[in-house]
C-alpha cells in the first residue's frame, strides 16, 4: 500500500517564504523564512524530504527554491496562480495575507494532489533568456525608431541627440543579430529535428519556431494540437445562459499573448504562401466571416500543422491530405 505523502504549501515572494506544512497527525504548522539557501535549509529541518511541496508560479522568485528541492529529491508541484486564487474564492475567503495564502496552498495540495513538477532542461532556461532578451532589444529598437521619426519632424533639431540615438540603435541591432545566431545554435543542438520540421511549415518563421520550441519545452508536455491551441490562447470560448445572456463566441485569450501576436503575423504570411491556409482563409471569407476571424482560423491551422510535423517527425508536406473525412 502506497504511503500518502504529507503536504507543504509555500507562498513565495521576493525576499521571504511563508510555509504551511502537515505533521504526521495532520496538524498544520506555519513557518516564515527568507527566500535564500538558509531559509530553504530551515524548511528542510522542519519538514524533511518526504513532503509534497506545492507553490505558485511567481515569475522567477520560485526558481531557486525549486532547484533546491529538486537537488534534494523532493516531490514538488508548481501551480498556476489562477488555480490557487479560484480555489480560495470557491471557499469564500475574504481576508488575504502571506500566512493565509500558505495555508490555502497547503489545503489545495491536500485536496487536489497536483501533479509533480518536472525540471526543464537547462537549454530551456538558456533559450528563454536569449529569446526574451532579443524581444526586449527589438522593442527598444522600435521605440528608438519612433523617437527618431518624431525628432525628424521638429524644425530645430539636436544633431548630438539624433547621433546618440542612432549609435545606440545600431549597437542594439548588432546585439540582436548576434543573439539570434546564438539562439539558433542552441536550438539546433537541443532540438534539431523539431527546429527543422517546424521551420518547414510555410508561414512559420525562425522567430515563431524558436518560440514554439522554447515555451513548450520542446513539446515535452504537449500531447494534442488542442493543447497547443489553448496554450496560445486561441481556443474558442462561449458565454451564454438561458435567454438572458447570449454572448458571442470568441477566443479565450488566456494563453500566451506573445505567441498569439507572433502567430497572427505568421498567419498573414501563410495566407499567401501556405496552400491549405490560403484555401481555408478564402473559404471562410466566402462564408461571410470577417478578415480577423479568418486569420484566427489560419493561426489554428498553422498550430495543427506544427503539431502534426512534430508528432510524426517529418517535414511539412503541402500536398498531404488527411485520411479522415
Amino acid at each position: 500500500m502506497e504511503t500518502k505523502k504529507l503536504c507543504c504549501g509555500i507562498d513565495v515572494s521576493f525576499t521571504t517564504l511563508d510555509v504551511c506544512y502537515q505533521n504526521n497527525l495532520g496538524e498544520l504548522f506555519h513557518l516564515h523564512v527568507g527566500n535564500n539557501n538558509a531559509g530553504f535549509k530551515k524548511i528542510m529541518e522542519h519538514t524533511g524530504t518526504n513532503h509534497h511541496f506545492v507553490m505558485e508560479a511567481t515569475g522567477v522568485y520560485y526558481i531557486r527554491l525549486a532547484f533546491f528541492l529538486h537537488s534534494h529529491g523532493c516531490t514538488q508541484s508548481v501551480v498556476n496562480a489562477l488555480s490557487i486564487k479560484r480555489f480560495i474564492q470557491m471557499h469564500g475567503e475574504r481576508n488575504k495575507s502571506d500566512k493565509k495564502d500558505a495555508g490555502w496552498i497547503c489545503r489545495y495540495a491536500i485536496e487536489q494532489q497536483p501533479p509533480a513538477w518536472q525540471m526543464p532542461d537547462s537549454a530551456y532556461f538558456q533559450g528563454k533568456q536569449l529569446y526574451n532578451t532579443i524581444r526586449e532589444y527589438q522593442e527598444q529598437i522600435k521605440r528608438f525608431n519612433n523617437q527618431l521619426h518624431s525628432l525628424g519632424l521638429l524644425p530645430i533639431q539636436s544633431k548630438e541627440a539624433i547621433r546618440s540615438i542612432e549609435k545606440i540603435r545600431s549597437s542594439l541591432q548588432k546585439e540582436v543579430k548576434t543573439l539570434e545566431g546564438k539562439l539558433q545554435e542552441l536550438l539546433a543542438a537541443w532540438q534539431p529535428e523539431q527546429l527543422k520540421n517546424i521551420s518547414s511549415v510555410k508561414g512559420i518563421g525562425k522567430r515563431a519556431a524558436a518560440m514554439l520550441i522554447i515555451f513548450t519545452q520542446g513539446f515535452k508536455h504537449t500531447h494534442s494540437h488542442r493543447q497547443l491551441i489553448s496554450f496560445a490562447g486561441l481556443s474558442p470560448t462561449e458565454y451564454s445562459s438561458g435567454t438572458s445572456i447570449q454572448g458571442k463566441s470568441k477566443i479565450c485569450k488566456r494563453g500566451g499573448k506573445l505567441l498569439r501576436d507572433v502567430l497572427y503575423m505568421c498567419a498573414m504570411n501563410a495566407m499567401k504562401t501556405n496552400p491549405a491556409c490560403k484555401a481555408l482563409y478564402e473559404r471562410l471569407r466566402a462564408k461571410g466571416k470577417t478578415g480577423k476571424q479568418a486569420l484566427i482560423a489560419v493561426c489554428n491551422k498553422l498550430l495543427k500543422q506544427v503539431f502534426a510535423v512534430m508528432k510524426n517527425n517529418t517535414l511539412y508536406q503541402p500536398a498531404y491530405r488527411s485520411a479522415k473525412p
